[in-house]
Order: structure tokens, then C-alpha cells, then sequence
């Protein structure tokens, strides 16, 4: 492997790891209070301009919910379950409790019109 494809696959990861945390929900800020690193650090971090040692990129994998073999190379693992449900989990998530209730009430409206239209 050349340093440019090392520098391509470093700035790959970066680019993964800012859209984890920015799928999440959480501030550079929490991150780095997180990892015990400053905000600037997680910056850099986040541009590919700094390397993440193993045991942060353990921590930043259980903070974003992504699999280490995610935020190396970008593979997802096999759903577990249905594809749709991983999809509705991700979907959900980070709605509000009367949101939730309004989901489950839309999903129940759509299995009454499914049984009358058949």
C-alpha cells in the first residue's frame, strides 16, 4: 500500500466517522468529551489530518452505534433482522415520545386500509 492510498483510506474513514456522529446527534464537543480529547483534536480527527488510535475508535464505534469494521472500511454487517426493520429502527430514531405515538398510530391506520382494501 503506497502513502496515497494510505492518505485516500485515512481521509475515507474521517469522512465516516463525521457522518456517524453527525447521524447521531452528537456535537464535536460531546465527542470529545467522550474520548478525553479536545474539540480541535476531534476536528482533525474529522478531516483525516489526525490518526485515531484503536482505543478511540472502539469508543467513537459504541458511541455511533457502527460496527469497527464500519469505520475502517466502510463495509456494513449483514442485517440480523429484516432489512425494513433496520431501516424503521434508524428511521425512529431520536423522535420524540408523541412523535413515536403518532408513527404507531399511522402504522396502525395502514394495516386497517390494508385489510379493507384487499
Amino acid at each position: 500500500m503506497t502513502s496515497h492510498d494510505k492518505d485516500a483510506q485515512r481521509a475515507e474513514m474521517a469522512e465516516r466517522l463525521r457522518q456517524s456522529r453527525e447521524y447521531v446527534g452528537l456535537s464535536q464537543e460531546e465527542v470529545a468529551n467522550a474520548l478525553g480529547l479536545s474539540r480541535p483534536a476531534v476536528t482533525h480527527i474529522e478531516s483525516g489530518s489526525r490518526k485515531v488510535e484503536a482505543t478511540e475508535l472502539s469508543v467513537l464505534a459504541r458511541l455511533y452505534r457502527r460496527t469497527l469494521e464500519y469505520l475502517l472500511t466502510g463495509k456494513e454487517p449483514p442485517p440480523q433482522g429484516p432489512e425494513q426493520l433496520a431501516f424503521l429502527a434508524r428511521a425512529i430514531k431520536g423522535l420524540s415520545e408523541s412523535d413515536l405515538d403518532e408513527v404507531a398510530r399511522f402504522a396502525e391506520f395502514l394495516k386497517h386500509s390494508t385489510k379493507t382494501s384487499r
